[in-house]
């Protein structure tokens, strides 16, 4: 019962804090002319963009919010802690089809290859994980080339070495160092 309760807290200010930050944007685009872009789907031309769509998705809110007593756990609060500097906006993840499997079961151990993405479209970007000899390899690339437009400065959110320390570091959410809710 604490759980739904919880969840319903979650959602309720998940909302207003969404409102606020969408009434903001609203009057912003009011002024610009209207786009038809669908951001729920992958940029065209990219290697994921027949991929099945994984569970995560979301607004990384804002720096400053705690999200543990709005239901959030300690990943999402560092995921937040580290990524609101660079203002990602709403993300989506894509799953490789050919290791789904291994993925929903919580497996830890991937085949070399393409594993999963988190796609930025607001700041036009992939977080990006492959994996080769069972270790994962983790980039930034752009969604305008694929190329990679990772930073080379230690601690930049947007480092592979700060994807890697984090991913480890929450082992018990990060199985073969792919993060997420699986359900």
């Amino acid at each position: 019962m604490k759980k739904v309760f919880l969840g319903i807290i979650a959602v309720i200010v998940s909302f207003s804090i969404s409102t606020g930050i969408f009434a903001a944007e609203k009057k912003e685009a009011a002024k610009a002319p209207a786009k038809t872009e669908d951001k729920s789907k992958p940029t065209a031309g990219m290697y994921w963009d027949k991929w099945e769509k994984g569970t995560a998705k979301g607004l990384v809110p804002p720096c400053g919010i705690n999200v543990l007593p709005l239901g959030g756990d300690d990943i999402l609060q560092a995921t937040v802690d580290t990524y609101c500097a660079v203002k990602p906006g709403q993300y989506y993840s894509f799953i490789n089809p050919a290791v789904m499997k291994i993925y929903k079961e919580r497996g830890d151990k991937y085949p070399d290859g393409k594993t999963g993405i988190l796609e930025f479209k607001d700041i036009g970007v992939a977080f990006t994980t492959d994996h080769k000899g069972g270790k994962p390899i983790y980039d930034v690339v752009s969604l305008k080339d694929g190329k990679s437009a990772a930073s080379k400065d230690k601690g930049h959110p947007l480092n592979p070495e700060t994807c890697a320390n984090c991913h480890a570091g929450f082992k018990g959410v990060c199985k073969g160092y792919i993060c997420g809710n699986r359900n």
